[in-house]
């Protein structure tokens, strides 16, 4: 179970001389009379810290100021191990009894043993006698076998399973000795299994969403505040298909992940449009892909993990925020029935869209985002709650008044029916193409008298359909990539309609990424007083690399000069700034690097 911390420390690092952020997204709090302080330093208890393995005790460390560089490498060196990143700006730690803090100014608490019990597991211990199954979550560090020893040890019997999450253990037990499990220092939260881990229904984990840092714990309700900034506001988003899986028809995939977008939008103020390529701001990146596929989380092969997904920013750079993987060598179905190892689409982007507006896992069984998958058909009461925390709740207008009392009215005045376009050709969108153009044809139907269509392709490009209501694009244009395409009605009073659909043209036998590589800087962790930094590499690829591109966490992007061998010139703001390298290829397949540079 034990994880390598190196990616933590680096985050660490690099957010050297930023102030910490003063919220945590705890799902369960406790009032701060009940925290141990900490400017203090951990003073003593009448019960001492239960911790059985390595001697050491976990806590959650808040800065209070800015800390240097200087200040967390000299924390590294005298012991202090940096475990897993805490939303927003918090850190668990493993340190030793009368750890050395140097003199930095923090906040270092104890895990209190009733914040790390779900509240989802109210109602066993309202039956204290009750036997119950539910799933012991560790802290990364704790080594898996001494993970099951300990539960042992507590009176409680292990479920056995081999495909639970690394640092999670299945238990039967009384629901009166939670809270003496949850006392135990290795023991970073509890919360209900599923019917389906109790029976022993082979199930397929989620091993979380992701931050700059690495995933975070069950103990996390959402990260950040949404896309729309503190409060309940609206977002509106981009979505871009980078390449979607060859194993079904391309309109069978993107129907489904569209509808798993709109089950979200249903519920609150939020909206999806396509954008024109990947490197877009407030972007849902799709891209399926096996192995190694361009960041730091390769994929494992069939079975285990399935996707992985980028929270939103803050706190995640753009434009990696938001951007959702799927392992394409997964047994990829549309059918929801078809069971495992199948992988059902819409189940898989319904739950990973939820990370990628923000929410962490639930903690209710049966929910969508319940950190097994399952069969979805869609968002739960639990799911629609959970998102109502970062969103506006969506509304419909009241209906208009009718029956006894209504004034009558006089019959409105005749109005021709609103333009509508339908598309005959392609019979199928989004649709995909090897070949350098496209006929569309189709209809025009309402309005007023003739009707004239036009085209723009957003990759390049316009032009006039021959006919009228019966129209006719003979020859498109298309682009290596996905072209977004949008059809404009007028009719003969000035009224118009437009409609827009996607065609991705493949460069034929090409799905592999280029191979990208920062040269300079030689560190991913830099620490500068200048105000721009210079950057330079080499990418190459199997038929030749298109473009490299960059772009900062604070808004500004730009092309490199080069290809094969690239440099750029990035402008940096004081505090924390990551930078993101992207080398394109012909076919839109993509690779990325980041750099994290602290201006002083």
């Amino acid at each position: 179970m034990r994880r390598p911390i190196g990616l933590l420390i680096c985050f660490v690092l690099a957010a050297a001389g930023l102030p910490a952020q003063a919220r945590l997204h705890f799902k369960v709090t406790i009032p701060e009379q009940a925290q141990s302080s900490v400017d203090s330093l951990l003073p003593r208890r009448s019960e001492p810290v239960r911790r059985t393995v390595s001697g050491r005790e976990h806590l959650l460390v808040e800065f209070e100021a800015e800390v240097t560089q200087e200040e967390i490498q000299g924390l590294i060196d005298r012991g202090v191990q940096f475990v897993q990143y805490v939303p927003d700006g918090g850190y668990v730690v493993s340190a030793r009894p009368g750890q050395d803090w140097g003199g930095v100014r923090l906040r270092a608490r104890r895990f209190q043993p009733r914040e790390k019990i779900s509240r989802a597991l109210a109602p066993l211990e309202a039956a204290p006698s009750q036997e119950a199954e539910f799933v012991a979550e560790f802290f990364p560090d704790v080594d898996r076998f001494d993970a099951m020893r300990l539960v042992g040890e507590e009176g409680f019997r292990l479920i056995g399973r081999g495909d639970l999450l690394p640092n999670h253990v299945l238990v039967r037990g009384p629901a009166a000795r939670l809270e003496r499990l949850a006392a135990r220092d290795e023991v970073a939260y509890l919360f209900p299994a599923s019917r389906e881990l109790a029976e022993g229904v082979p199930l397929i984990a989620c091993p979380g969403a992701l931050t700059t840092a690495g995933p975070v714990g069950q103990y996390v309700a959402f990260v950040g505040e949404g896309w729309d900034g503190p409060g309940k506001g609206k977002a509106a988003l981009g979505y871009y298909f980078q390449r979607l899986t060859q194993k079904l028809p391309a309109a069978q995939v993107s129907s489904e992940i569209l509808r798993a977008f709109q089950e979200w939008a249903k519920y609150v103020e939020i909206s999806f449009a396509a954008v024109p390529g990947s490197n877009y701001s407030r972007t849902v990146n799709l891209l399926f892909a096996a192995g190694s596929h361009g960041d730091m989380y390769p994929f494992d092969g069939p079975g285990r993990v399935l996707a992985h997904t980028f929270y939103p920013s803050p706190p995640n750079p753009e434009t990696i925020a938001g951007d959702m993987h799927l392992d394409d060598d997964e047994l990829w179905t549309v059918d929801p029935n078809q069971g495992y190892p199948a992988v059902d689409v819409f189940s898989v982007v319904l739950h990973e869209l939820g990370h990628a507006l923000g929410l962490g896992h639930s903690d209710v069984p049966g929910s969508v985002m319940y950190p097994y998958y399952r069969s979805a058909t869609g968002l739960t009461p639990e799911d629609i709650r959970a998102i109502r925390e970062l969103y506006a709740a969506r509304t419909t207008p009241d209906d208009p008044p009718s029956g006894p009392g209504t004034p009558p009215t006089d019959p409105p005045p005749a109005t021709p029916d609103p333009l509508a376009i339908t598309i005959q050709s392609p019979a199928t969108l989004p649709y995909s193409t090897t070949a350098s153009f496209v006929t569309v044809s189709g209809t025009v139907t309402g309005g007023s008298g003739n009707v004239r269509v036009s085209w723009t392709n957003q990759q390049g490009g316009s032009g006039t359909a021959s006919g009228g209501r019966s129209f006719t694009i003979s020859a498109l244009p298309l682009s290596v990539g996905v072209n977004s395409i949008i059809l404009t009605a007028t009719d003969d009073r000035g009224a118009t309609v437009q409609r827009s659909f996607q065609v991705t043209r493949t460069a034929l036998g090409d799905n592999v990424p280029p191979t990208l590589k920062i040269l300079s800087p030689s560190t991913t962790t830099v620490f500068t007083s200048s105000s721009s930094i210079r950057i330079s590499g080499t990418a190459s690829d199997n038929v030749g690399v298109a473009s490299v591109t960059w772009s900062t966490s604070g808004g500004k992007s730009g092309v490199a000069s080069g290809t094969a061998s690239w440099s750029a010139e990035a402008p940096l703001l004081p505090g924390s700034n990551t930078i993101i390298i992207r080398a394109y290829d012909a076919a839109g397949n993509s690779s990325w690097r980041s750099l994290s540079v602290t201006r002083r």
